[in-house]
């Protein structure tokens, strides 16, 4: 019999297992941020004390909460566990009270999640690939298109502000957890003199298999170049990973870096069909697992 009860720090390193298990690109600081995020809404499926299941549940301001780390370990399977605990989750974001609840399935996954309600609202893609080694050199500003910063730390308002009003939703919590972590690299575009004013924003960090590289906003897509290009000369022949939407010019831009589609996806929502987390301005995800 599964019992669920809240996810903790001493659960982390099973946690890193059961995401390692399926080849997922977390590591520890993922599991660690989920669950600084939301200690309430991380989830743990215990048999005779060991975990054997997980979901999380991520919320962004009172609008949006995000479902993702649904679970099971290979030798509990097709016993219900998944299901179960992914109704627990399900259950949370409802009890939060918000306008949407989000999550992006496997094909296989899609037909499980409509029977709670949820429906397809976009194709989404992960790309995939090692970064394309570039002549040593520095970056210059085109006049043509936004010079590319180093996000620090005094941008981290402008940047918050920023992103709630090209996403419309508060995601700050997120992002002040993750620009104070030292291993994780922020970058902004700014055609503006003090960089009062953002025209977008790229964000990269480690994982298990590659960098993640997302979330990336821009106000257009003017800037969507100038951030790519200098990621991929500061992670110069790294892997990496980019989860975004079928969009141009998105899809050219990750093409001209080296990267390929890896694998396809489906944004389901509930109880409405409206895209969460993918505005117009929304070039890549965070990932798969918080949208």
């Amino acid at each position: 019999m599964l019992e669920i009860r809240s996810l903790t720090d001493d659960d982390l390193e099973d946690a890193m297992e059961l995401s390692t298990q399926v080849g997922w690109n977390q590591i520890g600081a993922d599991w660690e941020r989920f669950l600084s995020l939301s200690p309430e809404g991380c989830f743990a499926g215990t048999v005779d004390g060991e975990l054997v299941a997980t979901t999380t549940v991520i919320t962004y301001g009172d609008d949006v909460s995000w479902i993702g780390m649904v679970l099971v370990d290979e030798d509990h399977r097709s016993q219900g566990y998944g299901g179960q605990i992914f109704e627990r989750g399900l259950e949370y974001a409802r009890e939060r009270g918000g306008d949407i609840v989000g999550l992006d399935a496997t094909h296989l996954g899609e037909p499980i999640y409509q029977k709670y309600g949820f429906e397809g609202v976009a194709t989404v893609f992960r790309w995939r690939g090692t970064l394309r080694e570039h002549e040593p050199g520095s970056l210059e500003c085109d006049e043509r298109a936004p010079c590319v910063e180093r996000l620090e730390s005094r941008h981290v308002d402008t940047l918050c502000e920023f992103d709630r009003r090209h996403v419309g939703t508060d995601r700050s919590a997120l992002f002040r957890k993750l620009l104070a972590e030292p291993d994780v690299r922020g970058y902004y575009a700014s055609d503006s003199p003090d960089s009062s004013r953002l025209d977008g924003y790229a964000i990269a960090r480690p994982g298990r298999t590659g960098w993640q590289i997302g979330p990336i906003v821009t106000a257009d897509s003017s800037a969507i170049g100038p951030l790519l290009r200098t990621v991929s000369i500061e992670l110069d022949g790294r892997d990496v990973i980019v989860d975004a939407p079928e969009r141009d010019p998105v899809t050219s831009q990750l093409e001209s870096i080296g990267l390929s589609r890896d694998r396809e996806l489906v944004r389901m929502t509930y109880p409405t069909t409206e895209p969460a987390l993918l505005t117009d301005s929304v070039r890549s995800f965070v990932d798969f697992a918080f949208g």
